[in-house]
């Protein structure tokens, strides 16, 4: 949940500083995190099937790929683009679901 919050917290910064840097409007760079998000998300699956390929094939050609969770084959830094996937679409949408309740 921290990583989470700190990805939420520094791409909201970048956000705005993008914003102020290019001139660009809100929508523009919301529209611009969630294709980061989705980016982030989809290389997120390769890697995670591609080490369980390389570590352990056993468990790639079945659905059984849940039972390597916590066996250390998938790196902790793969999990942590899977992480900023969704820290960066959270900055994109809040702050437009803020403005519909205000």
């Amino acid at each position: 949940m921290a990583i989470i919050l700190t990805g939420i917290f520094v791409f909201a910064v970048l956000a705005m500083r993008v914003t102020r840097a290019f001139s660009l409007e809100k929508w523009q760079v919301s529209i611009g995190l969630v294709i980061l998000a989705a980016v982030l998300y989809f290389l997120n699956i390769l890697l995670i099937r591609f080490f369980i390929k390389a570590r352990a094939p056993e468990f790639a050609n079945d659905e059984n790929w849940d039972k390597t969770a916590g066996l250390s084959v998938v790196p902790r830094w793969v999990s942590l683009i899977g992480l900023l996937a969704i820290s960066a679409f959270i900055t994109a949408v809040l702050p437009w679901i803020i403005a519909l309740f205000k």
